[in-house]
């Protein structure tokens, strides 16, 4: 149990940080095009670090679930993971095939979005319900 809580945190931690921090700040500081592609520089070790993150809070869950709660928090994780691996496998390249700010590309940074978005929110819900447990 001593491991998980550092792995889930660290990994809602970058998740929270990237979207409302660096992702926010790089669009208030540069132009919409220069922040568009500053942030597209940096994705790939966003996502690398959010899914190995991911990977290692999920297996160590794995390891020391023993109610329906952590079994619950383990599939919010996967789906998580899964939501945020599709995005560099999936989603980024169907958006390279359109021009920034077109109908395809909007749909898709839409999808993008909405991923992200559970991520967010299915990562620290996950680590609640196991967190949680130890206050019954």
């Amino acid at each position: 149990m001593k491991l998980y809580p550092w792995l889930a945190g660290a990994w809602a931690g970058v998740l929270w940080f990237f979207t409302f921090g660096v992702a926010r700040l790089l669009f208030a500081v540069f132009p919409r095009e220069r922040a568009g592609e500053v942030t597209v520089a940096l994705f790939p070790s966003y996502f690398a670090a959010t899914i190995a993150l991911g990977l290692l809070a999920t297996i160590a869950l794995w390891k020391l679930r023993c109610t329906a709660r952590d079994n619950i928090a383990l599939v919010l994780q996967i789906l998580a993971l899964a939501a945020l691996a599709s995005i560099p496998t999936l989603i980024q390249p169907a958006m390279a095939g359109h021009a920034a700010g077109s109908p395809g590309f909007v749909r898709w940074h839409g999808v993008s979005m909405a991923l992200n978005l559970f991520s967010l929110l299915a990562v620290p819900t996950a680590s609640l319900l196991v967190l949680a447990k130890g206050k019954e």
